[in-house]
């Protein structure tokens, strides 16, 4: 009974299957003044019975017609993600090179988006600078049978534009940060603790033949734990950053 407790705790605090327990509270509720003897209208037994029905015949619509978690990236086509960033608050990004994500569309996009609110925050993760040759270096030019640019290529060109975007005079916070070793897969976390926000998790994988054809995963707040855990990974990723000035 107790671990019941605690996962209904858990799931007001990260406000998950609100609709679902505020009909429970409400079926209970009126089940009490019934027990009692209350004298209520039979329209109203019945409206709030139906309505009770309503919303769990609704839930479960809705779980039995979910999107799809596990795609590629192939759905950033689908589903273009720069919508989302022009309407978010709150981006958190980990890409150890980040050259395919964070293109002078997106970054500008950003700029225009949460960068533009005064309460709106953009944090960004990537490696420490490298050079061809280097271990770190091989194991990402490895990821790919056909790469266009070496990964520590990329890296740079990635590192010079969020130098250049630390410069921008924004509304917004924006923050950057880098690590020194690879841990094999990518974040992208819009609105992470907000109604309707999500995480895409890539996996890097090992000799995909483009980057396409890694597979990533679609969380939001009801996949519980689970999205809990890599937004926790983001966090964890974040604090242990080293300043990209040195400072």
């Amino acid at each position: 009974m107790r671990r019941r407790i605690r996962h209904i705790l858990t799931d007001l605090r990260h406000r998950r299957f609100i609709d679902l327990y505020a009909t429970t509270v409400v079926a209970f509720v009126f089940a009490a003044l019934l027990l009692v003897g209350a004298d209520l209208p039979d329209s109203v037994r019945w409206s709030l019975l139906f309505a009770g029905l309503g919303f769990l015949l609704l839930r479960l619509a809705f779980a039995n017609h979910r999107e799809d978690r596990f795609l590629d990236r192939g759905d950033y086509d689908r589903n273009p993600i720069t919508e989302d960033l022009r309407t978010a608050r709150d981006v958190w990004i980990f890409a150890p090179v980040g050259s395919n994500f964070l293109t002078e569309e997106r970054c500008d996009v950003l700029r225009r988006g949460p960068l533009a609110r005064p309460d709106g925050t953009v944090r960004v993760v990537v490696l420490q600078e490298f050079d061809a040759g280097d271990p770190i270096s091989e194991q990402l030019d490895a990821l790919l049978d056909f790469p266009v640019q070496r990964a520590a290529d990329s890296l740079r060109e990635t590192r010079a534009r969020l130098a250049s975007m630390r410069q921008w005079t924004v509304q917004g916070t924006f923050a950057w940060g880098e690590i020194g070793f690879n841990p094999g897969f990518s974040l992208v976390a819009v609105n992470p603790h907000a109604a309707g926000g999500y995480a895409n998790v890539e996996f890097h994988g090992f000799r995909n033949d483009a980057i396409r054809s890694r597979m990533h995963i679609h969380l939001t707040r009801d996949d519980g734990q689970w999205y809990t855990y890599w937004l926790d990974q983001f966090e964890e990723i974040w604090r242990s950053t080293l300043d990209a000035d040195g400072s």
